[in-house]
Order: structure tokens, then C-alpha cells, then sequence
């Protein structure tokens, strides 16, 4: 922007400076003067100074007490060319003979500023009437949770991406390991039959936390009394082939106190049915609106397909089964401006709508 002004400036002649001129200029607002690479550079024939020298390539006066002042060059007084005069002829009344901005002025507002290569990492302030970049290196606000990575600006103002092994990703499964491998997060199975990580009486099996498994005798680990079944401590009675109503079985070894029942079996009540869905007495298929978690389902009627994506609170196991798109430790979370996710009413990726503006 500076550059493009520069040259409007440039494109205006400018009158050489007279005495009769000073008091055509005072009362104007005071103007600092232009860029310059050497002392000639503020006496030329689109910038004549008098009194000023090129002081860290801008045109200063030398005189301590003095002020480049007048209207810009492209004024609506042409005859008023820029000079070093007392702070009394630039701007009577103003303490400080502070500059207040124009062509080749420095600024007046941050807007006029450029900040850092990425926008993230900082702005640009007016600072006394001259550009300065303001950075803010380290980690940003916005971050994915669980991605084994880590996004932080530079001091240079630039957004990278490292690598952060303590960004694992928590399933919410007890009975598996989570860590950062080579390609992201990994989140491994416990040895078969280890016990459950806060529950001491069960153990696990395929990374899962379950009372028993019958497929390996050395994991049948239920309570004096009861029997395994598939993953379930039953009462032995829940293995006879038979329909025990004392046991509350709605059909032959399942429902009541023992196994759910499948689909097609008899049941009284959801809770008989592996699908938790007992419908004319008979156990029925999943659907998205049975009002039960079954089938593939990570939530209630929601997180598999057909049915729609999991509300927060609801269970998940990746942030694609969640209408906020953000799954941890096995539930869905509410939206925010800072889960490097773009949901809600943003327009991007944590901006925009209830968040800050994106720039």
C-alpha cells in the first residue's frame, strides 16, 4: 500500500519553497517526509526539503525543533511543498507536532498495517505512526485433538506443523494402549485375558473390557456359580437348552437373567433382546429410530449409517460418526472455536460466525 501511495505522490509536482509560502502552510496538518537512500534523495525535483537529511532512509529535519510539515503533495494547495518548520507554523496547537499520517506519513490505524506471513500467528500495529509486525510464536488456539501434531507459528510468523508423541488419540477403550506411531495416532489391543484397566473383575479381549470368554477356558473368569457365555457370566442354568422362567427367559437359554435373545426369538421386553428391541414379542431388527444403541450404532439411533451422525454426548468412535466431528475418549463433543475443526456456524476452520472473524 505504502508503494502505490508513494507513487501517487511522486506523480504530483512540487513547487520549490518560498518565503511567502510558510504562512500559506501553517495551520496544515504536520507531514513527515518521504523515503530517501542518501541526503540528495530529499532535495529533488519530486521532493524538496529544505532543512532535512536522510536519516534511516527517511527525509528528518536537522533541526531538533523543527517539523517536516505541510499538506500532502497531492494537497489541495499544490503551491505548499514540504519544508522543516517550527511546530508552531505545522500544527498550532498540537502538542508534540506529532505527525498524523498521508503519503509516505507512516500510518494512522492498525488496519493500514501488513502483518505476518500467516494471519494466525499475529497483525500488524501502528505504532507511533510507523508499521510494526507483531508475532505471537508457539502453539496457536486452534488445535485437532488427537492427531499426534501440533501447529504453532514461528518467529517468523509462519504456521508449521510438528510432530507431538503426546497428542495420542483416547478411544475411550480401557483395554487398549494409545500412542503416536509413524503415520499418526495408534491405538493397540491389551494381551488377551490382561486384567481391566479399573475393573479388576473383568478382563480383556480385543480391547475390550468383558466379564469372560468362552472361545479360551484360561479367560473363564466368572464368579463362583456362574457359567461363560460368549462374553456374559450366566447362571449354568443359562446353558441347558432349555426355556427356564425362574431364570426370567423369554426363550430357550436367553433373555431374563441369561444371554439376549436374536432377532426372532421371544421376548417381553427390550432388555431380553440383543438389539434391545422386543417388538410384538418377538425380537426386531435395528432401525434409526427404535430408540435404542444397537446394531452398528455408537450412540442411540445415531453414528452408522443410515442413521445420522452421533449429537454431543453421544458415543463414537471417530469424529466422522459426530455432528460436531470431534470424538473423544468414545463421546461426542460439543463445537468450539479452538477444536481445529470446522463445524457449527463457522465459515472455516474455527472462524467465522459465533467465532472471530477469518482473515
Amino acid at each position: 500500500m505504502r508503494l502505490l501511495l508513494r507513487r501517487v505522490a511522486l506523480a504530483t509536482p512540487v513547487v520549490a519553497i518560498a518565503a511567502g509560502l510558510v504562512a500559506s502552510c501553517a495551520g496544515d496538518a504536520p507531514w513527515l517526509g518521504g523515503y530517501c537512500a542518501a541526503d540528495a534523495d530529499c532535495h529533488t525535483g519530486y521532493q524538496d526539503i529544505p532543512g532535512a537529511v536522510c536519516t534511516d532512509s527517511r527525509c528528518v529535519c536537522i533541526d531538533p525543533d523543527s517539523q517536516i510539515c505541510c499538506l500532502p503533495s497531492q494537497s489541495r494547495d499544490p503551491a505548499c511543498a514540504l519544508a522543516c518548520r517550527p511546530c508552531s507554523e505545522c500544527a498550532p496547537g498540537t502538542e508534540g507536532c506529532a505527525p498524523d499520517g498521508g503519503v509516505d506519513a507512516g500510518c494512522q490505524s492498525d488496519a493500514e498495517c501488513p502483518g505476518p506471513p500467516n494471519p494466525a500467528c499475529g497483525a500488524g500495529r501502528c505504532v507511533d505512526g510507523a508499521c510494526k509486525v507483531e508475532v505471537h510464536p508457539g502453539p496457536i488456539a486452534s488445535q485437532r485433538k488427537g492427531d499426534c501434531r501440533r501447529v504453532e507459528c514461528t518467529h517468523a510468523g509462519e504456521l508449521v506443523e510438528l510432530e507431538d508423541p503426546s497428542d495420542f488419540y483416547d478411544d475411550g477403550e480401557p483395554c487398549t494402549y494409545d500412542s503416536c506411531g509413524e503415520d499418526g495416532p495408534v491405538n493397540v489391543a491389551l494381551t488377551e485375558g490382561a486384567v481391566c484397566p479399573g475393573d479388576p473383575q473383568k478382563m480383556c479381549h480385543v480391547g475390550a473390557c468383558v466379564a469372560c470368554y468362552d472361545g479360551d477356558v484360561s479367560m473363564n473368569d466368572c464368579p463362583s456359580g456362574l457359567a461363560c457365555y460368549g462374553v456374559m457370566c450366566v447362571p449354568p442354568h443359562c446353558t441347558n437348552n432349555a426355556v427356564d422362567a425362574a431364570l426370567g427367559e423369554t426363550a430357550r437359554d436367553c433373555g431374563g437373567l441369561c444371554r439376549p435373545c436374536v432377532d426372532g426369538e421371544a421376548c417381553v421386553r427390550g432388555a431380553d433382546c440383543q438389539n434391545k428391541v422386543c417388538d410384538g414379542g418377538r425380537c426386531a431388527p435395528p432401525t434409526c429410530d427404535d430408540g435404542a444403541q444397537n446394531g452398528d450404532e455408537t450412540g442411540v439411533d445415531c453414528g452408522a449409517l443410515p442413521c445420522p451422525r452421533c449429537p454431543a454426548g453421544q458415543g463414537c468412535r471417530t469424529g466422522a460418526q459426530c455432528e460436531s466431528g470431534v470424538c473423544w475418549a468414545g463421546m461426542c463433543r460439543e463445537p468450539s472455536c479452538t477444536d481445529g475443526v470446522m463445524n457449527q456456524d463457522e465459515n472455516g476452520v474455527d472462524c467465522g460466525g459465533s467465532c472471530a472473524p477469518c482473515r
